[in-house]
């Protein structure tokens, strides 16, 4: 663990100062807000100077990865609060502190060339997909854990219940997206459409734990919530299998070790 003292990090400390300040003046609803937008400038600052720096889109590896996540994270809340009237200003503070630690302290921000594989039309697309599914699964997640207490009123139960769905919706879409276009892009550079890698198996397997909740949904509606929100969080467990186990245990080789 380390600090990183130059602008890239400068930025990346700036928008968790501004996450934090979000968190300790949720009182203050004024205030919160005026932290959480301009923690969210910061973070897409950091992502416009990672990509200048870097000289292609920040998207490579899992520092880049990270500071996209943090930068969506603002937008999302917005558009989230507008279409189900639920602020998730706090949790989603909360889960961008988590997110920009390890880019802050963990992670080397060392650039590196884009290795051949990733210079093709697939690469934004693909892991532009990802990047969103994975912020709004766990968004969701985060908003369903309140239907995991059985003493929620039964109107608030089912308009939390209808946000959580939508959101999982989209996210799962944009799942199945990422998941179709890896593997053309497989197909396209390597000759077929799935190599039984382990970063693909672990990416299926997501997919399949959100399959899951919305077969529990459609047979059991809000009558099994906890079943639900457990399916939800274990589809979050999978995704930081996926992201760091896979790619950081050294356990596995593969064609993502670029990762």
């Amino acid at each position: 663990m380390a600090l990183k003292f130059t602008l890239q990090g400068a930025l990346i400390y700036s928008t968790l100062a501004f996450f934090i300040g979000t968190l300790a003046s949720r009182k203050k609803p004024v205030v919160s807000r005026a932290f959480w937008f301009a923690g969210f400038l910061a973070a897409l600052a950091s992502v416009v100077w990672r990509g200048i720096a870097s000289g292609h889109p920040p998207m490579q590896n899992l520092f880049e990865f990270f500071l996209c996540m943090a930068a969506v994270l603002w937008p999302l809340s917005f558009f989230a609060k507008r279409r189900s009237g639920i602020d998730t200003t706090v949790p989603d503070a909360i889960l961008g502190v988590l997110i920009l630690f390890p880019a802050g302290f963990i992670f080397d921000e060392g650039l590196r060339m884009l290795p051949p594989a990733l210079q093709s039309p697939f690469f934004i697309p693909h892991v532009a997909s990802y990047v969103a599914a994975y912020v709004l699964l766990t968004h969701a997640t985060f908003l369903a854990l309140p239907l995991w207490r059985k003493e929620l009123p039964a109107e608030k139960r089912i308009h939390c219940d209808a946000a959580v769905r939508e959101i999982v919706a989209v996210g799962f879409c944009l799942l199945t997206s990422g998941l179709l276009l890896g593997s053309v892009w497989s197909q396209y550079c390597w000759g077929h459409y799935w190599a039984w890698d382990p970063k693909e198996m672990w990416s299926l397997a997501t997919w399949f734990v959100y399959a899951a909740y919305f077969h529990v949904r459609l047979r059991n509606g809000l009558s099994r919530p906890r079943l639900s929100v457990s399916l939800l969080i274990a589809g979050v467990v999978v995704i930081l299998l996926t992201l760091l186990w896979i790619n950081l245990s050294r356990l596995f080789t593969g064609m993502h070790t670029y990762a």
